[in-house]
C-alpha cells in the first residue's frame, strides 16, 4: 500500500512509501489528491514547476504546497507528475491532472512540522507528512 492515513487530533497525517524518492513525490501527490476527493471535470491540465530546497523533507513539503497553490489558482487537481530533472536540492517537471468542479475536503497546507523523509534499509523510501485541514 503506497499510502495510509495516520491518527491525528486536529490535522491530517499520512505515511507514504515508494521505491525511489522520485516515486515518493508522485505517491504523496496522489495520496493528497485522493484525500481531497475532487469532483473531476473534463479539461486536462498540466502545470510546470520547479522547487528548490535544502533537503528532501523540505523539498517534498514545498512540492506538495506548490501543487496546492496551483490547484487553487487554476481550479485543477493533480494526480500525477512528470519529473524532468531532479538533483540534490531541486526538482522540476509538471503536475498532471484535470480541471475540478469541487472537492469533498480541503487541505490548506502541508506543514514542515513533523515532516520526515527517509530511505529504508531495503532501498525503498518513506515519508511522514502532516497537513493543515
Amino acid at each position: 500500500m503506497p499510502h495510509r492515513m495516520l491518527e491525528h487530533t486536529a490535522d491530517l497525517s499520512m505515511e507514504v512509501t515508494a521505491g525511489s524518492f522520485a516515486e515518493l513525490m508522485g505517491e504523496a501527490l496522489r495520496a493528497m489528491t485522493v484525500w481531497v476527493g475532487p469532483e473531476w471535470g473534463v479539461r486536462a491540465a498540466e502545470r510546470p514547476f520547479r522547487v528548490d530546497a535544502p533537503e528532501r523533507s523540505v523539498l517534498l513539503v514545498d512540492l506538495l504546497n506548490e501543487a496546492l497553490t496551483l490547484s487553487q489558482i487554476h481550479h485543477e487537481g493533480y494526480d500525477d507528475l512528470v519529473i524532468r530533472s531532479i538533483g540534490e536540492g531541486f526538482v522540476e517537471g509538471s503536475f498532471v491532472g484535470r480541471a475540478i468542479l469541487g472537492a469533498r475536503d480541503e487541505i490548506k497546507a502541508v506543514t514542515y512540522h513533523g515532516a520526515r523523509v527517509e530511505e529504508l534499509a531495503d532501498g525503498s523510501w518513506r515519508a511522514i507528512l502532516l497537513m493543515d485541514i
